[in-house]
């Protein structure tokens, strides 16, 4: 007899999680998330430091990123099956999602940004990368259902 998965125990759920990958997918993740978000970050307050406004800063920052990043989140993180005509434009979508909020903070509230960029674009990857798993796993790289017959 075999229980729901909401009628299991908290350590059976954790059990379920790591034996289903869960805990590789979310490790990987932050490892590849967090290599880009460095950089991410390291990019926006170099360019906005030679003064390039926030908002221009990170649409330059995307588009040097977003291929490396794919590429990764979808071999190494998700392993998806998705072809990559299907998952690619998934994938920037929930880019452009995300990074809408962070430019829409950064045409906000450049002067904070430009006083402390470090800080803000620390808190606004964070941001963005919470944004992203969900879109990222349950959107962009789930597999499709099969086809009924």
């Amino acid at each position: 007899m075999s229980a729901s998965f909401v009628e299991l125990s908290r350590r059976e759920r954790i059990r379920h999680f790591v034996r289903n990958g869960g805990l590789r997918e979310m490790i990987s993740f932050l490892v590849v998330g967090g290599t880009g978000a460095v950089i991410y970050t390291a990019l926006n307050v170099f360019f906005t430091r030679s003064g390039i406004r926030p908002s221009l800063s990170i649409a330059i920052t995307l588009v040097l990123l977003i291929p490396p990043v794919y590429t990764l989140q979808h071999r190494l993180t998700f392993r998806s099956g998705r072809n990559h005509l299907s998952a690619f434009p998934r994938y920037v979508g929930a880019q452009l999602f995300g990074n809408l909020v962070a430019i829409a903070l950064a045409e906000a509230v450049p002067g904070p940004i430009k006083a402390n960029p470090v800080i803000a674009f620390i808190l606004i990857s964070f941001i963005v990368a919470a944004i992203n798993y969900g879109i990222l796993k349950f959107w962009a790289f789930s597999h499709s259902p099969p086809a009924e017959n």
